[in-house]
């Protein structure tokens, strides 16, 4: 009786393709108890366990079957769209045929040949070896997927990783150069995003940084290449007909920045953004664009942040503005230049607005305020 619960065999599969029952029962025998074994009486019956099979290891085939025989199997296999099938070893088994048939095998990508007659101890040390092969090769390309993957690919925001910026920087660089056209290299860098991660704790940051990434992928073209670069830094790669674009797109991204938020636990995160940006002519390398890009974001953030440099000398040092130049400010609509000073700001009224929510009862978040200019 079987057990319902058995484990399916673990032994490497292997599928036998030939005519003749009897040399499939031969061949069975000889390799019982070191493979699991699939008959198939022809080429097509073969292909169809290939098909629905994800564990085969090695094919062994006749050349001569009826319906489709070997050579149209072995066609099948090394055409396939399936790497795991296009790579599988393919045994023949080889009769009395004449060189040339055995030499156009070869040429179809056959693997190994055997005979009808070859004893158990060489059948199975030539299978065991092909198994061998085809495992190792399943497991390498695994592995290479997954290399692949981590070294192109961010897992907190699914954007691409510096990796990919270098690579892509050094084929739109070298392409540039071909034609003579430009190449826009911008890095972008939170402000005081540290900040967050220190109050939410870093899976909420994660979780923000996500939907940061999102945002700022969205103010691109799709032929762009966008990437997390460093824990709160970005990168963008963008072709450039004429000076004068880099400036348009750090703006949008820094702009789209500022008009973000996210509520968490009732309280409203917002954000922005510190930008250096060049605009290479042909002939710069990647590494020495992205020296330039941070030491532009260095000024930028050093300025104060929320702002683009695209140029190598520092902006003019901005002092935190009066209350009534803030509020001039916010007449003419420019709140961008109000931003950066907003909680030195605010804390030069904090006493006033106590005193309006103590008298009036206005319920304002006091505390919550305090908390954010730091102030116990």
């Amino acid at each position: 009786m079987t057990d319902e619960n058995e484990i399916s065999s673990p032994l490497p599969r292997i599928v036998v393709a030939d005519d003749s029952r009897i040399v499939r029962a031969t061949i069975k025998k000889h390799l019982h108890g070191v493979f699991d074994i699939v008959e198939a009486c022809d080429g097509e019956e073969a292909w169809g366990l290939l098909q629905h099979e994800t564990d085969i290891q090695v094919l062994i085939s006749d050349l001569g079957m009826p319906n489709l025989d070997g050579f149209g199997l072995l066609e099948r296999v090394r055409s396939s769209d399936n790497p795991l099938i296009r790579k599988l070893p393919f045994i023949v088994i080889s009769g009395e045929e004449e060189e040339s048939v055995k030499l156009k095998a070869v040429e179809l990508g056959a693997s190994d040949f055997i005979t009808k007659s070859t004893d158990r101890t060489e059948l199975i040390a030539r299978v065991s070896a092909n198994a061998l092969r085809a495992q190792t090769e399943a497991e390498l390309s695994v592995n290479r997927q997954e290399l692949e993957q981590k070294a192109t690919e961010d897992p907190v925001t699914g954007l691409g990783t510096k990796h990919l910026m270098l690579f892509e920087g050094r084929q739109s660089l070298a392409y540039a150069t071909r034609h003579n056209q430009r190449t826009i290299v911008l890095l972008l860098e939170l402000d005081r995003f540290a900040d967050v991660a220190s109050q939410y704790g870093q899976p909420v940051a994660d979780q923000i940084l996500k939907a940061l990434a999102k945002m700022l992928a969205s103010k691109v073209r799709s032929e762009d290449t966008i990437a997390r670069v460093d824990d709160y830094r970005f990168g963008v790669l963008s072709s450039s007909q004429s000076p004068g674009e880099e400036l348009v797109l750090a703006e949008r991204l820094r702009a789209a920045l500022e008009l973000a938020k996210i509520n968490y636990k009732g309280n409203v995160i917002r954000f922005t953004g510190s930008i250096g940006v060049l605009n290479c002519e042909y002939g710069t390398e990647i590494e020495a664009a992205l020296d330039v890009a941070e030491q532009r974001l260095m000024l930028a953030r050093n300025a104060g942040g929320n702002r683009v440099v695209a140029q190598d000398e520092p902006p003019a040092q901005v002092s935190v503005p009066s209350l009534a130049e803030a509020l001039a400010l916010l007449d003419q609509g420019r709140t961008q230049d109000v931003q950066p000073f907003l909680l030195p700001l605010l804390a030069q009224v904090l006493p006033l607005l106590e005193l309006g929510n103590q008298q009036l009862l206005l319920g304002m978040p006091i505390d919550k305020l305090k908390e954010k200019l730091h102030i116990r």
